[in-house]
């Protein structure tokens, strides 16, 4: 577009201010009279507004957003399909969000769950156990880890853990043992004994267990002991039993029978302590203590002997002393072969 000579400086700039509605309302005042005086003004105002009209369209088509329409048209047009894809936007937006909160509360049970472990290992470590044995041997003596002591006999076993737990000491015996179980009111002393269990709280007793015999044995030197059957037997009235120093407790293994009676053998822990008292005792039963408290393998030749009647006291004697006294009470003789003891008549 060229410039008109009969338009000045001043009225192009009042032009396009009126073109582009940047007039204010004493230029419109003065635009409406100047346009009434001249066509060549209008019809300069005419083509500069086309022009700018144009300019419009262009940058307004330009910055269209056809694909946001032509969406639009869509939903209009199919609004039930319209409806499902938003809805799979929205369910695939939901699963991406439960998927991210899913493994944000994963990661933190997997990491309670460690956590939980490694605190309960800690507080709960697996105990690996002691096994003590006494194998040809009269004493063994063992410290527990709470101060109790524990005497084993010839081929006895002992069983317990390198510390004991804060509410239970617990330990399993096959033989014979004397305990002298330390006192502690809020940690009972339990005590495995075959088909029997021993508990108590702070005393000193002798326990039999061998698997061998019919019976499992407990006499009480001092305190208190409960006996309990680990198979309770809901016909028998008598499933545990209180013993107190000078009773026994036993249980048969083959009937599952538990008894209380009074101890009436004074050497129940001679294997321990060597200190035999004999009280006119039958010379058959004097043999059976002195061969399990000696380990010594004890013959008498003639029947008659047994019923031969011996007292006596032997204190930390050795047995060549002990049968050399018995064969000079009874007038015997005494013989030993192949590591076995004889005591025969000398008639």
């Amino acid at each position: 577009m060229g410039k008109k000579k009969n338009i000045g400086k001043g009225e192009w700039e009042l032009l396009a201010k009126l073109a582009t509605n940047e007039s204010g309302s004493e230029d419109r005042e003065e635009t409406k009279s100047w346009l009434k005086k001249s066509q060549e003004i209008r019809s300069e105002l005419e083509t500069t507004q086309k022009m700018l009209k144009k300019i419009d369209d262009f940058y307004t088509l330009k910055n269209f957003d056809s694909h946001g329409a032509w969406r639009n048209v869509q939903s209009k047009i199919y609004p039930e399909k319209a409806k499902t894809v938003r809805l799979k936007k929205i369910r695939k937006e939901a699963i991406r969000k439960f998927y991210k909160y899913a493994a944000v509360v994963l990661v933190a049970l997997l990491l309670g769950s460690i956590g939980y472990y490694i605190g309960f290992v800690y507080q709960n470590p697996v105990q690996e156990n002691q096994i003590v044995m006494a194998e040809n041997q009269v004493l063994n003596e063992y410290v527990l880890p709470d101060g109790s002591v524990v005497t084993l006999n010839w081929n006895s076993q002992l069983e317990f853990p390198k510390n004991f737990n804060d509410s239970i000491r617990e330990v399993t015996i096959r033989g014979e043992a004397f305990f002298d179980v330390k006192p502690n009111a809020k940690k009972p002393f339990v005590i495995n004994a075959g088909n029997a269990q021993v508990k108590v709280l702070g005393t000193s007793f002798n326990v039999s267990a061998y698997p061998e015999t019919e019976t499992v044995e407990v006499v009480v030197k001092t305190g208190k002991v409960r006996v309990i059957r680990k198979k309770p037997d809901m016909q028998t009235a008598i499933n545990e039993v209180i013993l107190v120093p000078g009773e026994k407790g036993t249980l048969f293994n083959q009937n599952n029978l538990l008894e209380k009676s009074v101890n009436t053998n004074p050497n129940f822990v001679a294997w321990k302590t060597l200190d035999l008292i004999f009280d006119e005792v039958p010379l058959n039963e004097v043999i059976l203590n002195l061969e399990k408290v000696y380990h010594a393998e004890i013959q008498l030749m003639e029947p008659e002997l047994n019923n031969l009647v011996y007292t006596g006291h032997f204190d930390q004697k050795p047995i060549n002393f002990v049968l050399d006294v018995i064969r000079l009470t009874f007038n015997l003789n005494l013989s030993e072969e192949n590591e076995q003891f004889v005591l025969s008549d000398r008639k």
